[in-house]
């Protein structure tokens, strides 16, 4: 039984009662016999639980002691706040009455002017940590630590001001109502961080390695200046790491000390730093194995002899020895590091103790979330095989593979030991994304005015890996239907196929151009990274519209046929094709026309890269450029249907097509015969659907025409249209949503100083 220190109180003030009760009884009644033993007042705690407390049994002699013992066992029960004893004569003896006033219960529990924090979370706080709740026992030291509960919740939401009152509401002689009655006030910010004791490193270099910030202007924002005792905690180690990869190996972080100026409203925070002695990096030693040459084991780890001593990189290095052992099927390899000090020279000596382990094979793979997809479309994009060496890299690998098919929102994969030693069982689990579409819609283009579409597309058609697409899209400017159908594993092999139909209808403006035709894809995967396709498209143009004062030599009213193959190669290391945030893809690409194919003679090469790295705070940075050139052969000119066009949504936002390249004597886009872009973003991921972009878009066309005076014939980095502006990315069930919003920073005369994109299932 637990013993409540606050019961002691109450039994001594319970003692002295019983003595003032029943002064008379006292010295008359001692050593009589107890005839009859009696409880009354007890609701709640049943009277046998009582009496198996009372020692002085019926028939024995009456003593003062022993009754005090009993009251004492009793309030031990932590029932009662009052207990008395009567005793009266009865039968020749004397019979005891045991008085006993119950500890009332909490019938309810409610909170006054809490705003900041939920009365639902305050309740589970309560319960949680054993404070006054509904159904216990009311103590006043209960009370005490509830409101200590309450504050203490508060002051790490910053409420360092908040005061809690508990008023106790008699409701029956049984029973209470709990109000706690909090007045929360204003958060209290962290006005000043101060460091004690540092020499090596300024304030405000610690202060960037700190979570905990100052209020600043942004607080409302960023919640800068809020106290939190567990961030504050995290960044004493944060601190020390700090200190640590930079050479202060004995360096020590105390606790800080937290000031709360009640006047200023203001904390003030100092931290005590003992930073010691900084040390080089002396010898790098490896020790236990020699799969690997020391100097291929010495390129893993960024530190030489004479450098600053740095705990983070050689754990880093720790982990790319044993990454490169488990790339060779060592799997549960052991790199251990060993650091012997040198205190008067200040130097650290590493010795890496290698254990390589045995080599692990791939056990069993199994994979669970496919509703739709087929086992096969997600295991032919493994690198490895059941029974294959066991591969790191490959992991990773076969993991990027999988969300790159883009049938899956997410992929998990885990490995466990298998049921042999030697074995490694991968369990992949996915969630599927919708890949259908069904639907049509009404939107809008800076460009095209107001746009009809229609879709109807499958990009995992019966969960075979299969894409068909049907798509229209009608404006005011554009009249388009395509058909396509594409198989990714031709023959179970990394060979693409695929047939497109499509017949397309545009106004340049200048010139209306009608398209017809069809082609054949072919791809194949030469390396891990990197694809070649192949193409072939036979089509049926018309061009109208042609004002007789605007025929050139590239640009007349009049029906061409077009027999072209395209060569590409295609490189792409990005780790998430829908939302990339490292990796590269680059493109070389080639159009040949006409020749033994039939139909115009020319040609067209073109080279693209988009390079995506990671920055800070969760933002991505990209790099894209792209150069084109195309021109007529064997006497036949590059044919305007052919040429080049940019301005819009998908390459340089703020400019309409208008804007941009060579035009003719009314000012309307003539294209050109050569293309220079670059694109430069930092990105920010709200999550996996939503994008935001900032964008700097450099770019234009060139060639002959009868208005040059925005470009020029030839490639010129100096004579580019540019803008800046904002975007966002938005991916959805029913296709890629995008908005751009460019300003131009070398405005014509007669243009619009920005343009609004909108563009609906494609992506910027």
């Amino acid at each position: 039984m637990r013993f409540n220190p606050c019961l002691l109180v109450l039994i001594i003030i319970a003692h002295l009662c019983f003595l003032w009760v029943v002064p008379e009884a006292y010295g008359q009644t001692e050593g009589k016999i107890v005839k009859s033993i009696g409880i009354r007042g007890n609701k709640r705690v049943d009277k046998d639980t009582i009496m198996f407390y009372i020692k002085l049994k019926k028939g024995d002699k009456y003593s003062s002691s022993k009754v005090n013992e009993d009251i004492k066992a009793i309030y031990g029960l932590g029932q009662f706040e009052d207990i008395k004893v009567e005793a009266t004569n009865f039968k020749n003896g004397i019979k005891l009455i045991y008085i006993v006033k119950e500890i009332p219960s909490i019938r309810e529990v409610s909170f006054v002017g809490n705003k900041k924090m939920s009365t639902e979370k305050l309740g589970k706080k309560l319960i949680a940590s054993k404070g006054l709740k509904k159904g216990s026992l009311y103590n006043k030291t209960l009370v005490k630590k509830t409101e200590k509960l309450i504050k203490k919740s508060y002051e790490e939401k910053g409420f360092f001001l908040v005061t809690v009152q508990t008023i106790a509401k008699r409701v029956n002689r049984d029973q209470l109502d709990i109000i706690i009655k909090i007045s929360e006030n204003k958060k209290v910010g962290i006005k000043k961080i101060y460091f004690i004791g540092n020499k090596a490193f300024t304030d405000k270099e610690l202060k960037k390695q700190l979570g905990t910030k100052e209020k600043n202007i942004f607080s409302f924002i960023t919640d800068a200046g809020i106290y939190q005792k567990e961030m504050i905690k995290a960044d004493q180690l944060k601190v020390e790491l700090f200190y640590r990869e930079n050479g202060y190996i004995n360096a020590k972080v105390l606790d800080p000390m937290i000031n709360v100026d009640k006047n200023e409203k203001a904390i003030f925070i100092k931290i005590p730093v003992e930073e010691g002695d900084q040390y080089k990096t002396g010898k790098i030693g490896f020790i236990g194995d020699d799969t690997f040459p020391e100097k291929k084991l010495r390129e893993k780890i960024d530190l030489k002899k004479g450098d600053v001593y740095n705990l983070r990189k050689i754990r880093e290095g720790v982990f790319n020895i044993a990454e490169l052992y488990s790339q060779q099927g060592h799997a549960y390899a052991d790199v251990r590091p060993e650091r012997v000090v040198n205190a008067p020279k200040r130097i650290v000596d590493t010795v890496l103790q290698i254990d390589k382990g045995r080599k692990v094979y791939i056990g069993k793979i199994t994979i669970s979330g496919n509703l739709k997809t087929k086992d096969k479309v997600i295991r032919r994009e493994f690198r490895f095989a059941e029974g294959s060496l066991f591969d790191s890299e490959k992991l990773r690998r076969s993991r990027e593979r999988i969300i790159n098919t883009r049938f899956f929102e997410d992929v998990q994969i885990q490995t466990s030991r298998g049921e042999k030693d030697d074995t490694i069982d991968i369990t992949t689990s996915v969630v599927e994304r919708p890949t259908g579409t069904v639907g049509a819609g009404i939107g809008y283009s800076s460009i095209d005015n107001a746009i009809v579409t229609a879709q109807l597309s499958q990009d995992n058609l019966l969960g075979n890996g299969h894409k068909l697409e049907f798509s229209t899209e009608l404006s005011s400017r554009r009249l388009d239907f395509s058909l396509g159908f594409t198989e990714p594993w031709l023959f179970d092999r990394e060979i693409s196929a695929g047939i497109d139909l499509f017949n397309t209808k545009a106004d340049f403006t200048t010139f209306e151009s009608k398209r017809q035709g069809g082609g054949l894809r072919l791809g194949k995967a030469f390396t891990e990274y990197t694809w070649g396709n192949i193409g072939y498209r036979f089509e049926n143009i018309t061009i109208s519209d042609v004002a007789p004062e605007n025929e050139t030599n590239f640009l007349n009213n009049e029906t061409r046929i077009t027999s072209r193959i395209s060569p590409k190669i295609t490189r792409d290391t990005q780790d998430n094709r829908l939302n990339p945030t490292e990796g590269t893809t680059e493109n070389l690409s080639a159009q040949y026309a006409g020749g033994i194919l039939g139909g115009v003679n020319f040609y067209k090469l073109s080279a693209e890269k988009s390079y995506y790295h990671p920055l800070f705070l969760g933002l991505v940075g990209m790099l894209h450029g792209k150069i084109a050139y195309a021109k007529g052969y064997s006497g036949d000119v590059l044919p305007v249907y052919e040429r080049y066009f940019m301005g819009g949504p998908l390459d340089l936002r703020g400019f309409t097509f208008e804007d941009v390249g060579p035009q003719d004597s009314d000012g309307n886009p003539l294209g050109g015969e050569k293309l220079l872009l670059f694109n430069a973003e930092i990105q920010y991921p709200f999550n996996n659907s939503l994008r935001g972009i900032i964008f700097y878009d450099r770019g234009n066309v060139y060639g002959n025409g009868g208005d040059i005076s925005l470009t020029s014939e030839n490639f010129s980095l100096s004579n580019m249209r540019h803008s800046l502006g904002v975007a966002l990315q938005l991916h959805t069930a029913f296709g890629p949503v995008g908005l751009a919003y460019g300003y131009k920073l070398d405005q014509a005369d007669g243009e619009e100083p920005a343009e609004f994109h909108f563009i609906f299932g494609r992506t910027f």
